[in-house]
C-alpha cells in the first residue's frame, strides 16, 4: 500500500513539473510589468473608462478568464482606461497605467474596447477589436488572442532563420513570408532588412513585398490587362495581393469597356478572385460583381449612349435571328441623340467562331441615318450573334438607334 502511495505521489509530481502553468500575469502599471515581462511581450484590455460600461466591463471580464490568460502564455496583461474627456488628472493616471507604450485613442483605426498586443520593446503588433471582440464568446476571444501570440512566434521563427539563411534569395523569401503571417503586423524594419538582403533584387521578393497595381499612364486596355495575366501568374504575389490586382482591374474594366463588351472580362477576373480565396471579402464578393457589373446584349435593344464602350472594343449581341441558312440584311437606323454612330467593324459569329464579317467602316450620322449589311448563312447556325466594333470615343456616344435583321 506504501509503495503504491508512493508511486502515485511520485507520478503526480512528475506531472505537475511538466504542466504548464498559467503564466501571464496582470499587472497594475507597466512599470510593475517591465519588471517581469518576457519576451511574450505585454498585452493591454483597453477599456472606455466611465463612458462605456458595457466595454469596461467585458475588458475586466476577458482579463480576469482563464482561459484568455492560458491563450495569453507569459504575456504581461495590463488593464488599461481610455477616457473620452481628457483631462490632466485622467491624462496622468493613462501613463502611469500606459507607460511608453502610449495612448491608443491617437491610433484612429481602432475601435475601444480593444485588446491591443505589443512587443517586449514596447511595438503595438496586433489587435483584436470591433465585431471580432463585441459579438465573440469568451472562449472565442481566447482563441484569437492565442492565434495572435502564436502567429508572432512563427514570426519570431521566419525572421530567425533568415538571419542565419546563407544566401539573399532563401533570406529575402523568408523575410517576405514573415510580412504574411495573418493577424499581426510586418516585423519591425523589414524593408530595410530586405534591402541588406538583396540590394538589387534580384530575386523579386522586395517587388512582391511593395507590389501595387494600377493603370499606368497611356497604358492601353489591352497592355494593362495582359500585365494583370502575368500578375496571375507570378508565385511570389499573395493570393490577397492577386484579389486586389483583379478588383482593381475589374473597376477599370466596367468604366472603359462598359457592362456589356466588360462583361467577359469582368466575369474572368471575379472568377479568378473568387478562386484564389472564395472566403475572403473579395472571393465573397465576386459572385456580387458578376452579377451586378454584366450586362447581356440582345437583338432588338439596338444602341444607346449606355452600351456604347468607351474604348474601340468589341460588344457580341446575342439571340440574333440569323440562324437558318439564307441571305441576311442587317440595319443599323439612327433615331435620336447629339451624335451618330460609327461601326468600325462587323461579324456575323456561330458562338466564337466567324462566319463573315465586314471590315469596311461606316458611319450613321444625321446626313445619312441608315447603314445595312448583307451576310450569307450557307449552314445552320447554333449561337448566332453579331460581334459590332463601335468607334465613338468616350465624348461622343449621344446616340440611340435601332438594329434589325431581315431575311431575303
Amino acid at each position: 500500500m506504501k509503495k503504491n502511495l508512493f508511486l502515485t505521489l511520485a507520478t503526480a509530481c512528475a506531472v505537475l513539473a511538466v504542466a504548464p502553468a498559467e503564466a501571464a500575469t496582470q499587472y497594475k502599471t507597466h512599470a510593475e510589468a517591465q519588471a517581469n515581462v518576457t519576451d511574450d511581450g505585454y498585452i493591454l484590455f483597453v477599456h472606455p473608462a466611465g463612458w462605456d460600461r458595457y466595454g469596461e466591463k467585458l475588458c475586466k471580464k476577458l482579463i480576469a478568464n482563464s482561459g484568455v490568460r492560458a491563450a495569453a502564455g507569459n504575456a504581461a496583461l495590463i488593464l488599461a482606461p481610455i477616457y473620452q474627456n481628457r483631462t490632466e488628472s485622467n491624462n496622468a493616471r493613462a501613463r502611469e497605467i500606459m507607460g511608453p507604450l502610449g495612448y491608443p485613442h491617437d491610433m484612429g483605426d481602432i475601435s475601444y474596447p480593444a485588446i491591443l498586443f505589443y512587443e517586449k520593446g514596447g511595438r503595438m503588433y496586433a489587435t483584436v477589436h470591433g465585431e471580432a471582440l463585441m459579438t465573440a464568446s469568451e472562449k472565442e476571444v481566447a482563441a484569437l488572442v492565442r492565434q495572435r501570440m502564436e502567429a508572432k512566434k512563427k514570426q519570431d521563427s521566419l525572421l530567425a532563420r533568415s538571419r542565419e539563411a546563407k544566401n539573399a534569395g532563401e533570406k529575402s523569401r523568408l523575410l517576405l513570408e514573415s510580412s504574411r503571417v495573418d493577424g499581426i503586423d510586418w516585423p519591425a524594419g523589414l524593408q530595410e532588412a530586405m534591402r541588406q538582403a538583396d540590394p538589387q533584387d534580384a530575386h523579386g521578393y522586395q517587388a512582391a513585398l511593395n507590389f501595387g497595381f494600377g493603370l499606368k499612364n497611356g497604358e492601353s486596355m489591352n497592355d494593362f490587362l495582359a500585365r494583370l495575366d502575368e500578375v496571375l501568374k507570378n508565385e511570389r504575389l499573395s493570393a490577397h495581393q492577386k484579389q486586389r490586382a483583379c478588383a482593381v482591374a475589374i473597376g477599370h474594366i466596367r468604366r472603359s469597356y462598359g457592362m456589356i463588351a466588360g462583361g467577359p472580362f469582368i466575369t474572368k477576373y471575379a472568377r479568378a478572385m473568387r478562386k484564389l480565396d472564395p472566403k475572403s471579402p473579395l472571393g465573397l464578393s465576386a459572385p456580387v460583381v458578376m452579377r451586378d457589373w454584366v450586362r447581356t446584349y440582345s437583338y432588338g435593344q439596338g444602341w444607346s449612349d449606355g452600351l456604347l464602350p468607351a474604348e474601340v472594343v468589341p460588344v457580341t449581341m446575342h439571340n440574333v435571328p440569323m440562324t437558318e441558312p439564307g441571305t441576311y440584311t442587317v440595319t443599323f437606323n439612327l433615331v435620336t441623340g447629339r451624335d451618330g454612330i460609327k461601326i468600325n467593324q462587323l461579324r456575323l459569329m456561330d458562338g466564337k467562331r466567324c462566319v463573315a464579317a465586314d471590315t469596311q467602316p461606316r458611319e450613321v450620322s444625321w446626313g445619312n441615318t441608315q447603314q445595312t449589311y448583307t451576310f450569307t448563312v450557307k449552314k445552320p447556325l447554333k449561337e448566332a450573334a453579331l460581334e459590332i466594333t463601335y468607334g465613338n470615343d468616350a465624348n461622343h456616344r449621344s446616340s440611340w438607334g435601332n438594329i434589325t435583321v431581315k431575311k431575303q
